[in-house]
């Protein structure tokens, strides 16, 4: 340290966390956190979340319908469904198709690339024309073809893989997952020229048509054959991707799932509480659609929900052991991580950002706002708001320094992707996750916040300075206009409280404009809470309470039966505290507009329930 000035900040900074343990005023301080512990963890609401209350039978029971007729068809057809596949020769070549991608097998590209290749250049021969490039991929084809061998097998030895996989902590994965049985047989390399020439055919058409559809075959071989696969592409791939193919990839895995536990006679499908709530909140919205303003929007919005609200299910029933989940969550958090990091670069380089979403009056200064690959900033937010959380668990619990840091490095980049969001709501829904984190992890860290909060003016811009301050101001624009759709939804409550309206915007635009104020027009409330009443009435607002209850009592649980240096203690207070600073958010968005952020969301909820059902495992264990 060159610098006087900072070696003496340094020096006071180290004087500072010397004596302060050693004073009275920490003395005083830690009896407080102590006596209030104490009593919080004695009283009635504190009891109540960490206890084990019974479902109502008939609720659940009604519930459980659709899953007690699964099991059922699953105890009689099981037997002749498990010998059906394995005597199934489509079968048994889509698994050989499945082992030869992934592994990377030379013959088996070659073959395709030959098929492509020859199928392209006869069709644009036919046509009078020819094709270059047609013949040399079908020379490449056949030099791949030649060579015979499995690139995958070299992953395992390569220094780049290996660093990656030391720094996202995934050290065990080992990529001898084929079968080199299947890969060495002649069927597969026949089914990849023969496909290849049906390719070729259809790139003259399309061009991407001849990469797309074998990759989109694998896909489909691969969630079929294990549905886990399916949840971790989905999970990955949610902020990148169009809803309708995230729709249909959830789809597709809740179709491989049910066809998995066809085969196990004996399964027995969890829904829990939280579970029970949904599907009540499903029927009511269902309902509420049926008889809405827009019933045709309204059932294609339901429609979206009842997929990814589905999709809980699938997760928490597939996902049964910690190392999957612990897979799952890192694949989540690297994935916040890509889309933080595109943010963070989007802000600096002025990359198709955008100043649609501030006011110019008050904020003359601050121009831009990231918003990644979410479409809007505030979007971006609420997804990094889930991020966040399992960023930091995974920052303090791994213990291998590249890791360690790696994971450093993706929460600081995401803090830094969500202050650039300048989303005013988010930052205070981050600010009520940390409060949680910290006063159930180590409460005693609140005698910083004086010297947190002294600090921030020192450290934030200006511009970011100014838009915490203007919190509640009215003389922003977007906090009025929030203001006046609330009045107008307000009113609205008073006709429409009981059954609603109906979902989606077709719906609200049906009936909104004759309750709004100052003639603002609006697609929807801009608060979850206030959506879910107008939309479907005070049941839908009770239930959805009712799911976040069960979920902070299953969180709860799982903090009281471990410790707090445990991973699972860590990893729920983490869950917990990530919904709880969505949930805020959602008071000032309507957080659930974003289809996918709402899949998010729902798979957030699942990964709590499956944390639960895999900590019982593990104490059953023991």
């Amino acid at each position: 340290m060159h610098s006087i000035i900072i070696s003496r900040i340094y020096a006071f900074i180290t004087m500072l966390f010397t004596a302060l343990p050693k004073s009275i005023l920490w003395k005083k301080f830690i009896k407080l956190y102590e006596c209030i512990s104490s009593a919080f963890k004695s009283s009635f609401i504190a009891k109540r979340f960490t206890s084990d209350s019974k479902e109502a039978p008939l609720v659940v029971t009604i519930c459980r319908f659709p899953f007690w007729i699964i099991e059922t068809i699953s105890q009689k057809i099981s037997p002749y469904y498990n010998k059906a596949i394995k005597k199934s020769v489509i079968t048994n070549l889509c698994s050989e198709y499945f082992h030869c991608f992934v592994a990377l097998n030379t013959r088996f590209f070659g073959s395709f690339a030959i098929g492509g290749g020859l199928g392209y250049f006869i069709l644009r021969l036919i046509s009078g024309n020819y094709s270059i490039k047609a013949l040399c991929l079908a020379v490449i084809g056949a030099l791949l073809y030649y060579i015979n061998c499995n690139i995958t097998e070299f992953f395992n030895s390569s220094r780049l893989i290996g660093f990656l996989k030391k720094a996202l902590c995934f050290s065990d994965l080992d990529f001898n997952f084929f079968d080199k049985n299947r890969t060495a047989k002649k069927s597969p390399t026949v089914f990849a020229f023969i496909l290849g020439i049906i390719c070729g055919i259809m790139a003259s058409k399309a061009l991407i048509l001849l990469p797309l559809i074998p990759c989109a075959l694998f896909g489909l071989f691969l969630v079929l054959a294990y549905p886990i696969a399916g949840i971790y592409i989905c999970a990955f791939s949610a902020p990148f991707i169009p809803t309708m193919v995230l729709a249909m990839l959830c789809l597709l895995t809740t179709a491989s799932s049910i066809l998995q536990k066809l085969t196990m006679p004996d399964y027995k499908w969890k829904t829990g509480g939280t579970g029970t709530a949904i599907l009540l909140l499903l029927g009511i919205l269902f309902i509420s659609s049926v008889l809405s303003f827009a019933p045709v929007k309204s059932l294609m919005v339901w429609a979206m929900y009842f997929v990814f609200f589905i999709f809980y299910f699938v997760i928490i029933n597939t996902v049964n052991t910690k190392e999957q989940l612990m897979a799952l969550l890192k694949l989540f958090v690297i994935s916040g991580a890509i889309v933080a990091l595109y943010g963070v670069i989007q802000y600096v380089f002025k990359l198709d950002t955008q100043n649609a979403w501030i006011d110019q009056s008050m904020f003359a200064e601050a121009t831009m706002r990231a918003y990644s690959t979410l479409e809007n900033p505030n979007v971006l937010g609420e997804y990094l708001l889930l991020i966040l959380p399992l960023a930091a668990v995974f920052a303090l619990n791994i213990k291998t320094p590249l890791s360690k840091i790696t994971y450093i490095g993706i929460f600081l980049i995401s803090a830094l992707c969500l202050v650039f969001t300048q989303s005013r709501g988010c930052w205070l829904g981050f600010i009520l996750s940390v409060a949680i984190f910290v006063t159930f992890r180590n409460g005693k860290l609140w005698c910083l916040l004086p010297f947190a909060v002294l600090a921030l003016p020192f450290i934030l811009p200006d511009t970011i300075m100014n838009r915490l301050l203007s919190i509640g101001d009215m003389g922003d624009s977007s906090t009025s206009y929030r203001v006046y759709i609330w009045y107008g939804t307000t009113a609205m409550l008073r006709n429409f409280w009981v059954g609603g309206i109906g979902m989606g915007e077709g719906a609200f635009a049906a009936v909104y404009p004759f309750y709004s104020y100052n003639a603002i027009i609006a697609p929807h409330s801009h608060n979850l809470f206030l959506q879910l009443t107008v939309e479907a009435g005070i049941g839908a607002l009770i239930l959805f309470i009712s799911i976040m209850v069960c979920y902070f009592r299953n969180c709860s649980n799982i903090c009281v039966k471990n410790g707090k240096t445990t991973y699972n203690y860590m990893l729920s207070l983490a869950l917990a505290s990530g919904v709880a600073g969505f949930l805020l958010q959602s008071m000032f968005d309507y957080t659930f507009y974003n289809y996918r952020v709402m899949a998010m969301f729902m798979m957030y909820l699942a990964f709590g329930a499956a944390l639960k059902y895999v900590s019982i495992k593990e104490s059953n264990t023991k």
